[in-house]
């Protein structure tokens, strides 16, 4: 079998579903702020949107006076640690990745960075 010279998956919906967890991760930075944004309320508002974004609005929305890179460190750790406790693979994924026998030369999942984030 020929090689293949490089594989690229998009992260999130593809190799693991991290949408909700993310959105959990707003809900929970803003509760010692004193706010009880619901995820369902972030999941329909803010999915998808940019964090620096989702701090602005919802900043703005409740009177928050918070540096946004503060929420911003806080975010990242309480992603890191929603990752390391929920973030499991899509269905399918671990198998299809051992399925794939030709040798590779490279292999990438694309996902924003915290610079392209904001």
């Amino acid at each position: 079998m020929s090689s293949i010279y490089c594989v690229f998956f998009d992260c999130d919906g593809t190799l693991v579903d991290s949408e909700v967890i993310c959105c959990q991760a707003y809900v929970n930075i803003f509760i010692p702020y004193g706010l009880q944004l619901s995820l369902e309320e972030v999941i329909k508002t803010y999915k998808g949107v940019k964090l620096y974004d989702i701090i602005d609005r919802v900043s703005a929305q409740h009177g928050l006076t918070v540096v946004p890179e503060t929420l911003e460190k806080h975010f990242r750790a309480e992603i890191a640690r929603l990752f390391e406790e929920s973030l499991q693979p899509i269905d399918g994924i671990p198998e299809l990745l051992a399925a794939i026998t030709a040798p590779i030369d490279a292999v990438a999942a694309t996902c924003p960075n915290p610079r392209s984030a904001q």
